[in-house]
């Protein structure tokens, strides 16, 4: 009778952690947003300004420090990250930073999704190239 009632509640507990659904791929839910890039002299004089196309932008799932996925932007600086599940994200990029290491910095955006087919749209990353 004990090892009928030991299997049970392993079945039980072994179900119950396969139903739950980890933050990242697999859903209904999107992030998307644009890159606007800068050239900028060494004088630090902007010489042009437009949205930037094939620019990576990286997403990690809720506290990971590493990048889960990467996206390139489109040649009109759009991208997306797509079938996603509820939950935190960081969406980043890398910029040009003189007085940086390795002269380059992360700009990053933490959101959170609340609802299964969900849109975040983020605010535009502003970069220096």
């Amino acid at each position: 009778m004990k090892r009928i009632l030991v299997v049970i509640i392993l079945f039980i507990a072994i179900t119950i952690t396969a139903c739950e659904k980890e933050v990242g791929t697999g859903g209904t839910s999107s992030i998307r947003g644009k890159v606007f890039g800068y050239d900028i002299n060494s004088s630090g004089i902007v010489l042009d300004s437009a949205y930037v196309g094939d620019v990576r932008v990286y997403l990690s799932y809720g506290d990971h420090p590493w990048a889960d996925e990467d996206e390139r932007t489109s040649y009109s600086g759009d991208y997306a990250f797509q079938g996603l599940q509820k939950g935190k994200y960081k969406v980043f990029v890398f910029t040009q930073c003189i007085t940086c290491p390795f002269d380059q910095a992360s700009i990053v955006q933490e959101v959170e999704i609340t609802k299964n087919g969900e849109t975040i749209v983020l605010p535009d990353f502003k970069i220096k190239d």
